[in-house]
């Protein structure tokens, strides 16, 4: 695309962000850069900062947008099963992530660094994801005491290290990874009981 100068800024912005997605996708392991989105949306890189400010704001733009998406595609299907929702929303969890490790990963590093605009936006998504997986565990008839909602926020770091370690090193298939991720739960929560 040129640089038509006729787009508003919203959807100038739209535009850059389209493109960082495509440049995730087309290379997810790549480090997303400033030139390579820029190149792909057809504007200068100059033109990135001056919608986004600057590298770190664009980051966290990108990272919004790809958290909103995983929010959308993990929320649960009423019409399922609630065994098949769990299943459905954590496979759905583990292939957003597998489709922009290196995104993920910026964002827990960020996090854990403590950028605190990352960290209020990682925090966001665990807790409705945290409070989806624990919605889901009570629909399956398990009663969500202290120590089930405990497990269930454990369960998320144990994914998120496993995910991690394996964007580094992908030693088994991804489908191999969605079972390990979705298996774990049931593991940890039959702990649980007393």
């Amino acid at each position: 695309m040129t640089q038509a100068s006729r787009l508003r800024p919203d959807e100038r912005r739209a535009q850059i962000l389209a493109a960082a997605r495509r440049v995730l996708l087309a290379d997810p392991h790549r480090e997303l850069t400033v030139e390579r989105v820029a190149a792909e949306a057809g504007v200068s890189p100059a033109l990135l900062f001056h919608y986004f400010g600057s590298k770190k704001k664009f980051r966290y733009a990108v990272i919004e947008e790809a958290a909103a998406e995983v929010m959308l595609r993990t929320a649960p299907d009423p019409s399922l099963p609630p065994d098949e929702q769990l299943r459905s929303g954590i496979r759905a969890f583990v292939r957003a992530v597998l489709e922009a490790p290196q995104l993920y990963r910026a964002t827990l590093l960020m996090s854990a660094a403590g950028d605190p605009e990352i960290r209020a936006l990682h925090s966001d998504l665990r807790r409705v994801f945290s409070q989806w997986v624990i919605s889901a565990v009570a629909e399956r008839g398990i009663e969500v005491t202290p120590v089930v909602q405990l497990a269930c926020y454990g369960w998320q770091g144990y994914v998120e290290q496993t995910l991690l370690v394996w964007i580094d090193n992908p030693a088994v298939s991804p489908e191999a990874l969605e079972h390990l991720c979705e298996q774990s739960l049931d593991a940890i929560l039959s702990t649980t009981s007393e």
